[in-house]
């Protein structure tokens, strides 16, 4: 049989890219997007029918290639898949039915649709799947392809889910149709491969479908520490210009025993000159732990903040996942032996008020103000369907009215409108946060960046003619805009989205504001009138800050650079260093 593995449509109708991510939250973003999530247990699942059959199984991914419907058809044609496995959310679920239901009128293809939507909506998914699978899955899809009668089979809806299982039983994730190196979060520094050391979570966030679909109980499995050090050690091997690891699993340290035998091992394997990041929840973080994990090559923890409101913990039901004393200890101690740290926080969750969620935002521009948190994300508690949240919304009667499941979308949209505290004001509360980050972070960066930049910036001369692209956050970009003021002795031209020209066209630094529009920059869609008239101002300095050093996820920022016909182009990174770029 040929079966046909596949990620999410890449591009929905409306042009939105998608950044897919069904365990935890999906979002969709104009023109081109920079990061990619590797789908990690459909690549589980791949690689298992794989060793497990012989059939001829295929892993395709519309998400990492920026398939819109179309082209991904026309994959799926070459390979007349008698089966099509996906993992949905409600954010795909309009192009992944699409999708699934012209495989099966031109194929007559079998579909086995799983993940957040079809958990939370069996029914309606099994108007077009032959069977829906629930909780973790993997090995529930082998036993369908492998003939078993899925009407007796634990995991199938309408049966029971199926136990939790073994992760040491799985192989190696897919790394033969796609290559892993091609997936980046553009918030990793160096170029690190994503992994997972570990899976479940002992905490029920009531916003969190891994929590209320994928598993439905609380647990935390850690897979053989020599196992994780052998899939690391064959990734370099295969990957040379690897330079790290990025642990994206639910939670990395739960148990520090674990974290202190991982680093240990590391080491030993000689594996420590990698650069080491993980997904971690703040509470559990131990000292001994961090600096064996900083021993072994660890640079960056990430953790869930979600609120600096205790009174929305508690109706969020972070549990003990929430104690700001100790996370404020933890960051101090990570501070001193030289880790960084980035924290997820969220507006309008259950139990939010207007006042309430304005600690959130003084908590992070307390955090970032005093250089204890080096990177924030911000986020809409948006009520997944099937999720305890959106559950307690919908009896409450707190949902909006909301037109299709495109809305359920990670990237500020607000979903819910308290009587007490509207969607409006929400996604005003959202937006404060982010320029909380914004500010904090340039009080914070300020004088060290700029110092730096003096430096780097030596090539540019007195008098000459710059434009910067709007490729990073805000602070990156004011501090930039004053450098480069003083370098030149002249205002810089800024070339950005409609979204921050209140807060730029009128920068003492900033001499012309060129409006891009929405959304990333994309060569494809960037306007010729807009990309003539730059080309005629005969630039010597095109700049193009990023967060990164690697370029991942800056290709179509450095194409559209280019395409203005400076006479230079230059690269700025977040610690102040530039590079000049052909």
């Amino acid at each position: 049989m040929n079966i046909v593995v596949a990620n999410s449509v890449g591009v929905d109708q409306n042009g939105y890219h998608l950044v897919h991510v069904p365990s935890r939250w999906s979002l969709g973003v104009k023109n081109h997007t920079n990061c990619g999530y590797y789908p990690w247990e459909l690549a589980y699942t791949s690689s298992l029918l794989k060793r497990e059959t012989d059939h001829r199984v295929r892993f395709l991914d519309g998400i990492l290639y920026a398939w819109d419907f179309d082209t991904y058809f026309q994959h799926i044609e070459k390979e007349q898949p008698d089966w099509l496995i996906m993992e949905s959310s409600s954010r795909t679920w309009k192009e992944d039915r699409r999708l699934a239901e012209a495989a099966k009128q031109a194929f007559g293809t079998k579909v086995i649709f799983t993940g957040q939507h079809p958990m939370a909506r069996p029914e309606e998914v099994s108007a077009v799947a032959d069977h829906v699978c629930l909780g973790e899955y993997e090995f529930t899809v082998l036993d369908i392809i492998q003939g078993k009668d899925a009407r007796a089979l634990p995991g199938v809806y309408p049966n029971e889910r199926a136990g939790l299982i073994d992760v040491n039983r799985l192989p190696f994730p897919e790394d033969t149709d796609v290559s892993r190196m091609d997936y980046h979060e553009p918030n990793c520094i160096y170029r690190q491969v994503q992994m997972y050391a570990s899976r479940g979570c002992p905490r029920r966030c009531n916003f969190c479908a891994a929590a209320t679909l994928y598993y439905d109980e609380l647990n935390w499995r850690p897979r053989d520490v020599d196992n994780i050090v052998q899939e690391i050690a064959t990734l370099k091997d295969k990957y040379p210009e690897m330079e790290g690891v990025f642990f994206d699993e639910e939670v990395h340290n739960i148990r520090p025993g674990f974290n202190i035998a991982l680093a240990q091992k590391i080491r030993a394997e000689g594996l420590d000159g990698l650069k080491y990041e993980a997904m971690c929840e703040y509470a559990s973080l131990d000292e001994t732990a961090m600096r064996e994990m900083k021993k072994a090559g660890y640079y960056k923890i990430r953790f869930g903040i979600e609120t600096g409101s205790d009174e929305v913990a508690r109706h969020m039901t972070l549990g003990k996942k929430h104690d700001l004393a100790k996370m404020r200890r933890m960051l101090e101690v990570g501070k001193d032996i030289g880790l960084m740290f980035y924290g997820t926080t969220s507006i309008g969750g259950l139990g939010s008020t207007e006042d309430e969620d304005k600690k959130t935002v003084d908590l992070i521009h307390e955090l970032t103000r005093r250089g204890l948190l080096d990177e924030v994300q911000v986020s809409v508690n948006t009520p997944q369907p099937g999720t305890d949240f959106y559950n307690t919304a919908l009896e409450k009667g707190w949902l909006r009215d909301i037109g299709d499941y495109d809305e359920f979308d990670g990237n500020g949209q607000v979903c819910v409108d308290y009587p007490h505290y509207p969607a409006d004001r929400i996604q005003a509360t959202f937006n404060a946060a982010l320029e909380a980050y914004d500010r904090g972070k340039e009080e914070a960066r300020a004088d060290s960046l700029k110092k730096t930049l003096g430096s780097s910036l030596e090539k540019i001369g007195p008098g000459q003619r710059v434009v910067t692209l709007r490729s990073v956050r805000n602070w990156m970009i004011s501090i930039l805009l004053g450098a480069l003021h003083d370098r030149t002795g002249a205002p810089t031209d800024l070339l950005a989205q409609d979204v921050v020209q209140e807060m730029f066209q009128n920068h003492k630094a900033v001499g012309s504001f060129f409006s891009y529009g929405a959304g990333f920059f994309s060569p494809d869609r960037f306007p010729r009138e807009l990309e003539n008239a730059l080309r005629q101002n005969e630039y010597d300095w095109v700049v193009v800050p990023m967060a990164n050093r690697h370029l991942e996820g800056y290709t179509n920022a450095l194409e559209v650079a280019r395409s203005l016909g400076g006479k230079h182009l230059m690269g700025i990174f977040a610690d102040g260093t530039c590079l000049e770029l052909t």
